[in-house]
């Protein structure tokens, strides 16, 4: 492998890895508010229920 693809090669991998600490909060804040979303909607269904 010659140097130029090696660096290319190099500056992929680190270009993708910058780019995967972006995307991961934002996935989990995303899972977080359904899961919270879900919660708060079931607990209101019970008490709805409840009267």
């Amino acid at each position: 492998m010659n140097a130029s693809a090696q660096h290319s090669d190099l500056a992929l991998l680190s270009s993708q890895a910058a780019d995967l600490p972006a995307t991961g909060p934002s996935f989990a804040a995303a899972l977080c508010g359904f899961v919270a979303t879900t919660v708060a909607t079931t607990m209101l269904m019970f008490l709805l229920s409840s009267l």
